[in-house]
């Protein structure tokens, strides 16, 4: 009985730790080889200067297939204009070709990965930023960092976890998340409006024809 409250007490010190004395468990002095790292359920592509600058999520199937349906539907409202007066047709490209790509960095950039940083504790504690430690991750973050469950791992200012994109939206990715929402509003708003025009300019015909 005592050895289980002792147990116990030993895990509440293992989560209330001390960070002015704490180090970060898994990261050298001079990291230089990702392999060292665990990445959770996330998947770095492509590094630069050590850190992953592409990252594809754990739910890269349904990333796969947004994509696959936002560029369908882009490239249908493109064929559709290829008749139409040019400055409409190339607005349609542009409006289509720009919700793709800022689709394609917000799910494939950093979304802020937190266990590849280490964290100067002094510099912290000078001002005033709380710091906790990720017991998955082994690792000291910061206060505003959270370890998300469905990538496994912690991301830094983390906003929300997005299946449609594969991977979480937090401090790497979060600007790039909002102005793909801005751009998917302008696609939907401009073609509703180019459809209505056209609906309007074909019963303008039929009731001339009458």
């Amino acid at each position: 009985m005592n050895q289980k409250v002792k147990h116990s007490k030993d895990e509440d010190d293992d989560f209330n730790l001390n960070t002015s004395s704490a180090e970060p468990l898994e990261l050298d002095d001079q990291y230089t080889k990702p392999k060292s790292i665990c990445w959770g359920r996330c998947h770095p592509m492509m590094f630069r200067k050590g850190n992953p600058a592409v990252v594809i999520g754990p739910h890269w199937p349904l990333f796969i297939c947004a994509f696959l349906l936002f560029l369908l539907i882009g490239c249908l409202f493109i064929f559709l204009r290829v008749n139409d007066d040019p400055l409409i047709f190339y607005t349609t490209l542009f409006v289509g070709i720009n919700q793709c790509v800022s689709y394609l960095i917000v799910s494939l950039i950093n979304p802020g990965i937190a266990n590849i940083e280490r964290i100067d504790i002094e510099k912290n504690q000078q001002t005033n930023q709380k710091t906790w430690y990720c017991k998955v991750c082994k690792l000291i973050q910061l206060k505003e960092t959270q370890h998300c469950l469905d990538c496994d791992i912690c991301i830094q200012e983390y906003d929300h976890h997005c299946p449609w994109t594969g991977k979480c939206i937090g401090k790497g990715n979060i600007k790039q998340f909002y102005y793909f929402i801005l751009s998917t509003v302008v696609f939907m708003i401009f073609n509703l409006v180019i459809i209505l025009l056209k609906l309007k300019e074909q019963e303008s015909k039929t009731n001339k024809q009458q």
